[in-house]
């Protein structure tokens, strides 16, 4: 078990594990415990230091409709302080890669790289949900619960076995039942994702950057992590063959390997 805290800023981390720090950040809605044992993973290679969005998990900050993305980012600086880290690697997905990204272009000295898994950025003249993903979002207005298989489904590999995605839908009810999420607060990430507008940033970044993507992603269409890639300089893309939009759950080991391999160069070249 990892040791847990709320910090000063009221933002929930913990910390487990020894070597590079990597901080890990989650996607819309969710909280460290979506990462379904992808952390402890994680653990055995790095200081993997996960942390819940303002008011995600146990995240007690409060969250407002002005705040952005790179808010967002200013909350990890501050659990880097609190665990007394000068400079990590910062790995997101979806939601948390946006704030990866922030990160990079706000915080270039306190960065190590980044990894950006299956991530969009807003006027990128790519559509940033499939269909399907939209349809699936507003039915879970009206239906709650009931949904969740067909969440597993879209956001799971389409090669992903069925007691995969029966477990996966269980385990995401449990947690989402022991800790609620209220509607008006994924309408404030969403509008913060909605504004992270950051094309021109994003050329800027200088840390290394591993674009990683699933290439079976239901979810978020791939275009947008092949444009992610494009607009940082000297960043490598990566597809791993068959991963969904919930890659660290479909494609666990794929993942870390290539977020071993990635960090461990950058390691190399300090």
């Amino acid at each position: 078990m990892g040791r847990s805290r709320k910090g000063k800023s009221g933002i929930h981390y913990e910390v487990r594990g020894e070597g590079p720090d990597l901080v890990m950040l989650r996607g819309l809605g969710r909280n460290m415990k979506h990462w379904l044992g992808f952390e402890h993973k994680v653990a055995g290679h790095f200081r993997a230091i996960t942390i819940d969005a303002r008011e995600i998990g146990k995240s007690k900050r409060g969250m407002s409709v002005t705040d952005t993305i790179y808010d967002l980012a200013d909350d990890v600086m501050q659990v880097l302080d609190e665990v007394g880290s000068e400079k990590s690697h910062i790995m997101g997905v979806s939601l948390g890669g946006m704030v990866a990204m922030a990160v990079g272009v706000k915080h270039p000295a306190r960065t190590s790289s980044l990894v950006i898994v299956n991530s969009s950025i807003a006027g990128s003249g790519h559509a940033r949900l499939s269909a399907s993903a939209w349809m699936l979002l507003l039915r879970a207005v009206a239906f709650g619960p009931a949904i969740y298989d067909d969440l597993a489904r879209l956001l799971l590999g389409p090669e992903a076995p069925m007691e995969l995605r029966k477990k996966v839908a269980k385990d995401w009810l449990s947690i989402d039942q022991a800790s609620k999420v209220a509607p008006a607060v994924i309408v404030k990430q969403i509008l913060a994702a909605a504004r992270f507008r950051a094309r021109d940033e994003l050329r800027g970044i200088e840390v290394p950057t591993l674009v990683l993507y699933g290439k079976g992603d239901q979810f978020v269409p791939t275009a947008n992590s092949e444009l992610i890639a494009s607009l940082i300089p000297g960043a490598r893309l990566l597809g791993i063959e068959g991963g969904g939009h919930e890659l660290t759950i479909d494609r666990p080991d794929e993942a870390l390997a290539a977020i071993r391999k990635f960090i461990n160069a950058s390691e190399a070249k300090k």
